[in-house]
């Protein structure tokens, strides 16, 4: 009779066990499934209100009746995002028509060098072409290249970083000589125009080998560590024509540079950038998770955590995971909560609708695409194997649930042998 109970009590806790295991699993599963669902319904409201589709582009006001290059490059990044989301669909077979929506910003006179700001004639004004615009579009044109195996988007790719690098600096009256200049004929130099830059060439190393790439790297990420990085470890934003320099803290900026060390490490395995992208990271999870991520907008945050995805997924530190998790997932639900509009699905920052800018609600709204689907498990295309982080806190506490579970399970089955053994005894 005490067997029998015995073995009752084990089976009952064994059922408990299993409980707590599926959810466990469950938690994780709907959290994937609340974003997917999250990403798909709040592109629908881009394309709903925003989307021209005869032309494959965006309703606009700052740069004419279109939206801006700096807005398309999010959008496009968001569709990449999406693609790369599993069990959403298949996303990648718009990216065609995205491409060709591109060469609406490409310059009449000479298609093959940058786009434009501005959707180019004879449907738009045209506008001044800045490098940072076009290095988003080439961060783009390579997820989509290593989605796809198309060609196109990585020859194109190619030729808009040698667009890219024609805008470093030779001029040694300058402070702090090099980098590239934030806009064709400005002299400006900013990390925005640098960091991004060479986080494509790293990349672009990667997938095809040549050494031009990774030389133009290594050269473009010492130059903001020489010339932007400030003590604590953030990376300021931009030098003046005068020499005299913008201390302003933006989260992109962090961000990308981060990224493109942790990059180089990958190509290089010089561990001295794998240092500098796990200090740059931590340094900047550090600054923003004092609520600092709250002044930035959402389409710098969005950049903020892609690129800090790569730092993560290539240095697998448990502590930075964490801190990466930690701070995504509260950003994410507090955005949700706090500036969408839930009439129309679109990110209006708390704003009336009628009241937004169509390029600033096409922006947030694609920031906060990109970031959802990055919780639904969306991962980057990338030219090296490194395996992936599961959204949650890190691995440290993603792992310990299941290891509490198995040792509960042991504990059961030798308590249940030793009482068969004491009864036959």
């Amino acid at each position: 009779m005490v067997g029998k109970l015995t073995l009752l009590t084990l089976l009952a806790l064994a059922l408990i066990v299993l409980s707590l295991l599926n959810l466990y699993n469950a938690s994780s599963i709907s959290l994937i499934e609340l974003y997917s669902k999250r990403a798909v319904a709040t592109f629908n409201a881009l394309q709903d209100h925003y989307y021209v589709n005869s032309l494959n582009l965006y309703k606009g006001s700052t740069c004419g009746d279109y939206s801006c290059l700096w807005t398309y490059s999010q959008i496009l990044s968001a569709l990449v995002y999406l693609s790369l989301t599993p069990g959403l669909g298949n996303f990648t077979n718009l990216f065609n028509q995205y491409y060709l929506g591109l060469s609406h910003y490409s310059n009449p006179l000479n298609p093959s060098s940058g786009y434009e700001s501005a959707v180019t004639p004879p449907i738009g004004p045209g506008g001044d072409t800045y490098y940072d615009d076009n290095e988003w579009v080439t961060l783009a044109l390579i997820k989509m290249y290593l989605a796809t195996n198309n060609t196109r988007y990585l020859r194109r790719a190619e030729e808009l970083f040698n667009f890219i690098i024609s805008g470093w600096s030779t001029n040694e009256s300058l402070r702090c000589p090099g980098g590239i200049y934030w806009r064709v004929g400005d002299l400006s130099r900013n990390t925005v125009s640098n960091s991004p830059a060479a986080e494509a060439a790293a990349e672009l190393y990667l997938i095809t080998g040549n050494p031009s790439y990774l030389k133009w790297a290594i050269r473009i990420l010492n130059w903001v560590n020489q010339c932007l990085r400030s003590p604590s470890g953030l990376y300021y934003d931009h030098i003046n024509p005068d020499g005299t320099i913008d201390e302003t803290i933006w989260s992109y900026n962090q961000g990308t540079t981060a990224a493109a060390a942790a990059l180089i490490y990958e190509a290089t395995h010089n561990e001295s950038y794998l240092v500098l992208a796990e200090d740059s990271a931590y340094a900047s999870l550090s600054y923003f998770s004092q609520g600092a991520i709250y002044s930035q907008p959402p389409e710098f945050n969005a950049i903020y955590f892609r690129s800090l995805e790569k730092v993560i997924e290539i240095s697998r530190n448990n502590t930075l995971s964490k801190m990466y998790w930690n701070l995504l997932l509260t950003y994410v639900n507090d955005t949700w909560i706090t500036y969408r509009d839930p009439e129309t699905g679109l990110i209006t920052m708390g704003q009336p609708l009628n009241s937004v800018n169509p390029d600033d609600a096409e922006i947030w709204t694609a920031a906060m695409v990109q970031l959802y689907a990055i919780i639904a498990g969306s991962r980057q295309p990338i030219a090296f194997k490194a395996p992936s982080i599961k959204p949650g806190t890190g691995l440290v506490q993603v792992q310990w649930p299941i290891i509490i579970i198995i040792v509960i399970v042991l504990i059961i089955v030798i308590t249940y042998i030793a009482l068969r053994i004491r009864e036959k005894s």
